[in-house]
């Protein structure tokens, strides 16, 4: 049992941290997202360019205040494919919201975020930074 409260505690500072900077980051790519949407591009292509935005910045801010690692270019690599899966998801499901369920693109992509930050969350604590 003390080991098991000993996995949680050490584990809980990550978590918090990597909500935080994640709010940082959701901000930045929501805000980037939604100016696009404005200005009439496609919601598909406007959360494309959003991502594209957000990988480099969200590297390094996971990277160096979540997981306290350097990376490298492998765990860059890895980076882009968890951004890729992450964006694919968010894209269907967008897509569902936003043709099936005739929601706006705007709040199509607020309630996509959530499962977003779930599935970032497995991905780069497991596999893209799980050494760190």
């Amino acid at each position: 049992m003390n080991r098991l409260f000993n996995n949680v505690n050490s584990f809980m500072p990550r978590i918090v941290n990597f909500l935080t900077v994640g709010l940082l980051n959701t901000i930045f790519g929501y805000a980037i997202y939604a100016v696009l949407v404005f200005i009439h591009w496609p919601y598909l292509t406007a959360l494309f360019i959003a991502t594209l935005a957000g990988v480099t910045f969200n590297y390094f801010s996971f990277g160096r205040m979540v997981f306290k690692a350097r990376g490298g270019w492998l765990v860059f690599g890895k980076f882009i494919v968890a951004y890729a899966v992450v964006f694919a998801i968010n894209a269907i499901l967008l897509s569902v919201l936003t043709q099936v369920l005739s929601l706006s693109p705007y709040l199509g992509q607020v309630i996509c975020i959530p499962p977003g930050v779930l599935i970032s969350w497995l991905l780069m604590n497991y596999w893209v930074y799980k050494n760190g």
